[in-house]
């Protein structure tokens, strides 16, 4: 299997991951909603909804481990270079690139937990609120909670240039940027040791290939910076 097939495969399998949970919380979600003065409704669905976000954790972190070394070693080969030494780094290469993907995922984690405590709380008071002065302000709130669900998902993903996203959309920008950097930094690496510094951006021209990556197609860049005359990889990444 082509690296680029092999990639996209174990993006769209970590896709799939966070999409099928996403669906199960929405579930949960509009089940309370649907009941939102009930505080054992409530209270069930943030009992439901750490279970199905301990599970979406537990299968990132298993993808961590499984896809990271995988796609890592796939960039090393795709050098046809062979091994000169430097196992430990590799080794530590691929622990800290899984380990930086998982703390993205915890970061998802995170945002999906204080989105939903919102909801618990809102909810909440409404529903004492209505028990004490006999409003019915929960179905308006509860209303406009899954309205905004049924357009937008669960919301609240940031990216670092600042962007909104959604629990689908951002999972799956995360798990292409991080299989595309484990078989990059392979890649790199390999050159590395073997003691080339210049390598040549390849790649398709695809109606996948996003604008700023077919600005590179093609250019040499230096790997660490030191070979004078030759944009840096880090130019190439901070171009996006």
């Amino acid at each position: 299997m082509p690296s680029s097939w092999l990639s996209e495969a174990q993006a769209k399998r970590l896709i799939q991951l966070y999409g099928d949970a996403e669906k199960e919380m929405i579930q949960e979600l509009n089940k309370a909603l649907l009941k939102g003065n009930n505080t054992d409704n409530l209270q069930a669905l943030l009992r439901n909804t750490r279970t199905i976000r301990a599970d979406l954790l537990a299968g990132a972190r298993e993808w961590c481990q499984d896809v990271v070394p995988m796609l890592y070693e796939k960039g090393m080969a795709s050098t046809g270079l062979t091994g000169a030494g430097g196992g430990m780094l590799h080794q530590q290469a691929m622990q800290v690139l899984a380990e930086n993907a998982y703390t993205r995922f915890w970061q998802v984690d995170q945002v999906i937990g204080r989105r939903i405590d919102d909801v618990y709380r809102d909810m909440a008071l409404e529903a004492v609120r209505g028990d004490v002065a006999g409003y019915k302000t929960w179905q308006q709130t509860a209303r406009a909670y899954r309205a905004k669900l049924a357009e937008e998902g669960i919301t609240g993903f940031t990216d670092s240039r600042g962007r909104q996203w959604n629990m689908k959309t951002y999972s799956e920008m995360v798990a292409r940027t991080t299989t595309r950097e484990c078989m990059i930094e392979g890649t790199a690496n390999r050159l590395l040791e073997n003691g080339h510094d210049l390598a040549e951006i390849v790649g398709g021209v695809g109606k996948n290939t996003c604008s700023r990556c077919k600005t590179w197609l093609g250019r040499t860049v230096s790997l660490t910076g030191k070979t004078p005359g030759y944009p840096t990889m880090a130019d190439a990444r901070a171009g996006g």
